[in-house]
């Protein structure tokens, strides 16, 4: 016999469930989970959300201009930090300076060289994350900020995959989620629908670190949305 945990019979056609793994669910069709059902765990595990400002969409043309980093851990945000980049090009777009607001001028003179960029991520990163291995990096379309982040060190001769998983959380894709299963009734795709649908206040909008602290209170509050 299959023991079956989690799984309930019921006229749904489809459904998640966890089985013997050496055998697969004969019993359909099967209950489907959805948020409501799901009782969460006390949450353990450190994330790193991030947000970054570009030059442009183009990773391999355009210059990363600034990171932030959010350490957050069991719903509270532990730390955070903002590093402004100058990579000595400065390859930016019109179109990327008036979304940003970024005096190209003023971010040349305020900003760090690369190698001081890179010194800065791992310093934060290593005092957050000792001895946990590979970093879950997590965001708001988050595959975008980690295309840039991955492009810059490998220009500095760092390897992404050595410090960061591949496995990345997305808050775009958990609103598409809820929404697709009912749990909430406005699909909102775009940070600044998402923002604006859980009432977050963003200090410094369309700001690194700004958005980054905003996404962190997202994550916190699509929990609790969960936990309901």
């Amino acid at each position: 016999m299959i023991k079956i945990i989690g799984c309930e019979q019921g006229a749904s056609a489809m459904a998640f469930c966890y089985c013997n793994l050496r055998k697969s669910c004969s019993t359909w069709p099967l209950k489907v989970i959805t948020p409501s059902l799901i009782k969460l765990k006390p949450m353990s595990d450190r994330l790193l959300f991030i947000d970054t400002e570009t030059g442009g969409l183009d990773a391999g043309r355009h210059s990363l201009l600034s990171v932030g980093l959010v350490v957050w851990e069991n719903r509270e945000i532990i730390d955070s930090k903002e590093i402004l980049i100058n990579d000595g090009v400065l390859s930016v777009t019109p179109e990327a300076l008036s979304v940003n607001r970024i005096d190209i001028e003023k971010h040349r003179q305020s900003a760090v060289s690369s190698s001081q960029a890179v010194d800065g991520i791992f310093e934060f990163t290593g005092k957050h994350f000792p001895g946990r291995g590979k970093i879950t990096l997590a965001g708001h379309n988050v595959h975008f900020d980690a295309g840039f982040l991955k492009v810059f060190l490998a220009a500095n001769g760092k390897d992404f995959s050595e410090y960061f998983s591949h496995r990345l959380i997305d808050t775009s894709s958990i609103l598409n989620y809820l929404y697709l299963a009912g749990e909430i009734k406005q699909k909102a795709v775009s940070s600044d629908e998402a923002f604006k649908l859980f009432s977050i206040e963003v200090k410094g909008r369309h700001t690194a670190l700004g958005d980054a602290i905003a996404t962190a209170e997202l994550f916190t509050k699509l929990l609790r949305l969960i936990e309901k």
